[in-house]
């Protein structure tokens, strides 16, 4: 009788408990996230009485460039952007899409005086893909129009969330690739002398070119899918040697990428460290607070069989480490061969590449998060080192010095970064006392701004972006995608050279090339204070990028 009665009083306990158990869960507010970035709003993203995910239509719309208009006395809410007009009315399922009527499965509601509308409609209309995270409770909607090169994999529906159904539950957050990308190799250079300039080679007659060749053809960059619960890993044999990923290649198009087979992760010491083989990979970093979370993409991926995975194909590793708490992994995208690992911290920390990354191993430091950062800005020549001259005879370094005034005095009005300038006016500092200012002052990243040029080649234009170091070579990327939206240049490719000033720091350090002087309309284009403005603005952009700061 005593355990009848004891095994019904654990019996009545558990079905207390799971009622509660949920409530905590489902109180947790949902959290809302636009290409990786949290969106602060003053409504969160919310379930309806019908089992409707509402997000707020404002902050999103206007987060995509389109405007929003309020009219109170019929309670309308009217957005336009490009080619599209939707006009809704609150408490009214009818909507009106470029003047056609559509029907919503829920009406568009105000919350705390926001409009809230259904995701899949913001999904349809906007170009939106959407995603939902049920163990994080949050919604990441992902801008497509900009990136629909290939087809897509629909996304996870998140409009309709079964709390008894794991199928609507995805993994974290697809990320966004740079769109196209070309690493060059560092040339050979005989003499081996320190130079200011990436493109310049000096000619028989002592006049300075540049290799016109053309850039290697550019490798795409795979585009994410929206993972699914059920997706299979692809397992790599480490006997076997690397393969390549079975894209279908049309006649003078791309060569797929050569597999990245991740052959173990792990914590060592402050570091964290994957080992990889095959393909060089490049991976993309995103840091989420609330909870505290990095999180890499590899695309074009595999797991080596050592590491294994659970039934949900998720494989996790425990650390004893006071800011890590879990690292798990996965193969994200089936598609897209993203392999995605998951460091679950426990703390905000500083997450940063470390120089001892490799083309087999990719390595990042951990130490506590800074108060404040060093960047050092370094407007290239000065003095008696004029550089190269612009098409109608003027310095580069007039230009380059305008263009890092501006970023210097952008990043000075940033609470959480210090910036250096190797020069603030027209003064001649040399090569190695470049990178002492930044060694010295044990900066976080350097940035070296120049303007190209080649003789007797007045057409050739475009903007490049050098790195020298791996740890280096992410911040290259993100910068130069940065840079050709702002500049609107001809994209010459991210590419790799041992010039002095990036190959002599000990941070990430990038050396740019924000255009030709001796391309008539590109010099004039320059020596505009508006596109010296926007580039600056840009790099800035590209530098709290690398930080972690936006």
């Amino acid at each position: 009788m005593r355990i009848i009665t004891a095994l019904f009083s654990m019996l009545l306990l558990s079905l207390l408990l799971v009622p509660m158990m949920s409530y905590a869960t489902e109180s947790q507010p949902l959290q809302l996230f636009l290409d990786g970035k949290q969106l602060t709003t003053e409504v969160a993203p919310l379930i309806n009485k019908d089992n409707k995910v509402m997000v707020p239509v404002r902050i999103i719309a206007e987060s995509l460039g389109s405007k929003v208009q309020w009219e109170e006395k019929i309670r309308k809410v009217t957005v336009n952007k490009s080619n599209i007009s939707i006009q809704m009315f609150i408490d009214k399922k009818e909507v009106y899409v470029n003047n056609k009527a559509v029907q919503l499965d829920t009406a568009p509601s105000i919350v705390d005086g926001n409009a809230m509308l259904p995701v899949r409609f913001i999904s349809e209309q906007m170009g939106i893909k959407v995603t939902w995270d049920d163990l994080t409770r949050s919604v990441f909607l992902f801008n497509q129009e900009s990136d629909n090169k290939g087809t897509t994999t629909a996304p996870t529906p998140v409009d309709n969330i079964s709390k008894d159904k794991p199928d609507n539950k995805t993994t974290d957050k697809p990320s966004i690739k740079p769109d196209d990308k070309t690493i060059e190799k560092p040339s050979s250079k005989p003499d081996g002398k320190a130079t200011d300039k990436p493109s310049e080679k000096l000619g028989a007659d002592g006049s300075k070119s540049v290799d016109s060749s053309k850039d290697k053809p550019s490798a795409q960059s795979p585009e994410p899918n929206s993972s699914n619960a059920g997706t299979k890993p692809v397992i790599a044999n480490p006997n076997q040697p690397p393969t390549y990923t079975t894209t279908s290649v049309e006649a003078g198009a791309k060569k797929p990428e050569a597999v990245t087979v991740i052959q173990s992760i792990s914590m060592e010491g402050d570091q964290f460290v994957v080992k990889t083989s095959g393909g060089k990979a490049i991976p993309d970093v995103t840091t989420t607070a609330n909870p505290n979370r990095v999180q890499i993409d590899i695309p074009n991926g595999q797991l080596a069989a050592g590491l294994k995975l659970n039934s949900n194909g998720e494989g996790t590793i425990t650390e004893k480490n006071a800011a890590v708490s879990q690292i798990r992994y996965l193969l994200f995208s089936k598609e897209s061969s993203i392999v995605r690992i998951i460091i679950d911290l426990n703390k905000k920390i500083d997450f940063k590449d470390s120089a001892s990354s490799s083309s087999t191993q990719l390595v990042w430091s951990l130490s506590p998060a800074k108060e404040r950062y060093t960047v050092v800005i370094d407007p290239g020549h000065g003095g008696k080192d004029g550089g190269t001259v612009s098409f109608t005879g003027r310095h580069e370094k007039e230009f380059v010095l305008g263009v890092g005034t501006k970023v210097y005095n952008l990043l000075s009005k940033e609470p959480k970064i210090e910036a250096i300038l190797t020069r603030k006016n027209d003064t001649f500092v040399e090569l190695p006392g470049r990178v002492s200012i930044a060694n010295d002052a044990k900066a976080d990243l350097f940035v070296s701004i120049h303007g190209n040029s080649i003789l007797g080649k007045e057409e050739v234009n475009g903007l490049e972006t050098y790195y020298y170091t791996e740890q280096s070579l992410p911040f290259a990327i993100q910068m130069h995608q940065k840079l050709l939206k702002a500049s609107g240049f001809e994209d010459r490719k991210v590419k790799q050279e041992d010039f002095h000033v990036i190959k002599n720091t000990t941070m990430p350090s990038l050396l740019l090339e924000l255009g030709f002087l001796s391309n008539k309309a590109q010099e004039n284009t320059m020596f505009q204070e508006t596109f010296q403005n926007q580039v600056a603005a840009a790099i800035v952009a590209g530098i709290k990028q690398q930080l972690r700061l936006d």
